[in-house]
């Protein structure tokens, strides 16, 4: 798609975003909104069944898995196909799968299995509108400073509805019904298939015009190579890893921490997640004036060393109070990160391969998300509900430490410059660049 055109026209202030973008922004309400909701629901719902921790983290951990296994592809594919028929069919797929969970509970057919297969395929579609969410944005607004507010306004959407809103509503519906919670989820994105469907334009990559040269494959390796050769962005990549594998050890057993050592409901639960939203979502308004102050890489290891201490006085503390602002703090220590490397990650990675880099590097760091759930629920079934999270807050403290060398101030200025002034993009970075020259996990 040629939007170059359209930038170019579009050099003043509009005052709205258009049509297009409002029908993508309410499908991106309502799909997360839904996610909050079941985020809440699908453990309440597992612990309901036979308490073996083992299968509770694999009900919490398996929504990373698709990414694991498909991250790669489905960004090359959803740049061969319509993006507007990927959303809706990926709206449409959650639909159904949530409507067949529905009626599972409504008739006491529901198990860890049907979860743990209901959390892989909600994933899977996850992924491709996501996605082909982001593809369409700069389609649907034209201007940079558009496309800026277009972002913000999604981004907040995510975070309201899947952190904030979502978790809460969540654990109210599951205390009315067990059921409630997975048809509000379905309504969602049938809701959110209606506005994709409405969508006006063509979303579709015109046909091009040379043969293809290079398979799928080969342009992937491409990518995930020249990651692995940069030592910043791969031990970025690295550090992320873990911090996801604690991330996610410490969301698959916080139903169980919720219940059994504060002694929180359905509800207070919801709001125990809620609490890292607040704490992102202030986080994402204080990392540019943070960015200021502090140099990427101190604020790197300072970050996921306060990260590593929240998620130790998670294990540690029995006072909902407490342990709602450790959840904060790690909220706010994540959402800068985000923003601050994010940023980073993108000025390193080269402009003709950035996309496959990026992805290349999302790949790496959700690697330890399909472990996290698993190696958490084996400690507390072998020891005690505290021990993953003492022990994921320590690794993530020493790997913090240990990350330094090479990520470094000077070792990040360096990699900056060297991209600044590299008149070969696509070619890979030299051992001296690699060998002399940081984003964090994420949970969506």
């Amino acid at each position: 798609m040629n939007v170059t055109s359209k930038n170019t026209k579009d050099k003043t202030a509009q005052p709205g975003l258009g049509s297009n973008f409002n029908k993508v922004w309410v499908a991106a309400i309502a799909s997360s909104w839904g996610d909050g909701v079941q985020m809440a629901a699908l453990p309440l719902l597992a612990i309901q069944l036979p308490r073996d921790p083992i299968l509770i983290g694999a009900v919490g951990a398996i929504g990373t898995l698709p990414w694991f296994l498909l991250g790669l592809p489905a960004g090359a594919l959803v740049d061969r196909w319509d993006r507007r028929k990927v959303m809706l069919r990926a709206d449409l797929v959650r639909f159904t799968i949530l409507t067949l969970l529905t009626l599972a509970v409504l008739t006491d057919h529901a198990n860890i299995t049907l979860l743990i297969a209901a959390g892989f395929a909600l994933g899977c579609g996850d992924i491709f509108f996501d996605i082909s969410a982001q593809a369409v944005l700069p389609v649907v607004v034209t201007g940079d400073q558009a496309l800026i507010r277009a972002n913000s306004r999604i981004s907040a959407a995510q975070i309201n509805g899947e952190q904030l809103a979502g978790p809460p509503i969540g654990g109210i519906l599951f205390s009315l019904s067990h059921s409630l919670p997975f048809l509000g989820n379905a309504l969602s994105f049938l809701t959110s298939a209606l506005c994709v469907t409405s969508l006006k334009g063509n979303f579709a990559n015109p046909p091009t015009t040379q043969p293809t040269t290079t398979s799928l494959r080969t342009e992937v390796a491409e990518g995930l190579r020249w990651l692995l050769k940069h030592r910043v962005l791969r031990t970025l990549a690295g550090t992320a890893a873990i911090g996801n594998l604690v991330f996610t050890a410490k969301m698959s057993l916080l139903v169980l921490l919720a219940k059994n050592q504060l002694g929180l409901g359905d509800i207070g639960y919801g709001l125990l997640l809620s609490s890292t939203a607040v704490g992102a979502f202030i986080g994402s308004f204080l990392s540019a004036p943070i960015s200021k102050k502090i140099q990427v890489g101190t604020m790197r290891c300072v970050g996921m060393s306060i990260e590593g201490l929240a998620v130790l006085g998670l294990g540690l503390t029995t006072s909902p109070w407490i342990a709602g602002a450790m959840m904060a703090t790690i909220g706010f220590s994540m959402s800068v990160q985000i923003v601050i490397v994010g940023a980073l990650r993108q000025r390193l990675a080269p402009t003709e391969i950035r996309g496959r880099v990026l992805s290349a590097s999302r790949l790496i760091s959700l690697m330890g998300a399909p472990f996290g759930g698993i190696l958490a629920g084996y400690l507390a079934s072998t020891t005690s509900l505290r021990t993953p999270f003492i022990t994921g807050g320590l690794l993530m403290i020493i790997v913090a430490l240990a990350s330094l060398p090479a990520l470094s101030n000077h070792a990040i200025q360096q990699a900056t410059h060297h991209a600044t002034n590299e008149t070969t993009p696509t070619t890979e970075p030299s051992e001296e660049t690699a060998d002399t020259t940081p984003k964090h996990a994420t949970t969506k």
